[in-house]
């Protein structure tokens, strides 16, 4: 499917940010700026993943979403291909593994704004591994706004609450089989170090996985200048 991607038809979400992060997302979102891509490129994979002998059930099919269910074996993926905003920071780049992927920065603002708008634990983990590797949640909170107007950096604090009651997800272990962790109550936003501090406001947190992607740079907390193609 790597070979199918392009800049219009590219991975997003939690998969290419956990590459290395501790968790296995439970989908695999490709996004397009084009409603009428989402279609057509649903269908190529779908008969990709067919001619490979993958068993495929469609689960949606509408305008903007197809979502399917893969499965071979024992072993099945949730596959989502969706219409997104085409308002980002940096370009689609081109990625070994996936093909074409969003910039990891563009992620975690995506990924800020799901998490203030739904409770799930996997949120939670995202944030973490987006403040502890990659870009300080502050400056995260800051990109999200420019993405939507609709709220203050205030607000959108104030919307990103830890799942209610007790939950479980699914965490890469040292052996072949994930583990599922059960019973553990997820931290507030608020309660992770440093998250929200103003000192650490555009200052990325892992320069040695940042700057292999091209389009990244260390600027010392200058602002991020959105690309929008319209």
């Amino acid at each position: 499917m790597a070979l199918q991607r392009n800049s219009e038809s590219y991975i997003a979400g939690a998969v290419p940010l956990n590459r290395n992060g501790p968790r296995y997302s439970a989908d695999i979102d490709i996004f397009h700026d084009q409603e009428a891509s989402v279609a057509s490129a649903a269908e190529a994979d779908a008969a990709l993943l067919t001619k490979a002998s993958f068993d495929l059930k469609w689960i949606r099919r509408e305008p903007g979403l197809y979502v399917a269910l893969i499965a071979r074996g024992n072993e099945s993926m949730r596959l989502e291909w969706v219409r997104d905003s085409d308002f980002r920071f940096f370009p689609i780049l081109p990625d070994k593994t996936f093909g074409y992927m969003l910039h990891v920065i563009d992620i975690a603002t995506n990924k800020v704004l799901a998490a203030a708008g739904r409770r799930e634990p996997c949120d939670v983990l995202d944030l973490l591994t987006i403040h502890d590797h990659y870009v300080r949640l502050g400056a995260v909170i800051w990109a999200a706004v420019s993405k939507d107007p609709g709220y203050s950096p205030e607000n959108l604090i104030s919307e990103i609450k830890p799942p209610r009651g007790r939950s479980s997800v699914w965490i890469k272990s040292e052996g072949l089989a994930p583990t599922q962790q059960r019973g553990t109550r997820a931290p507030s936003l608020l309660s992770v170090p440093g998250a929200l501090d103003p000192a650490s406001y555009g200052l990325f947190a892992a320069p040695a996985e940042v700057d292999a992607w091209p389009g990244t740079a260390h600027d010392g907390g200058a602002g991020l200048n959105p690309v929008n193609k319209r």
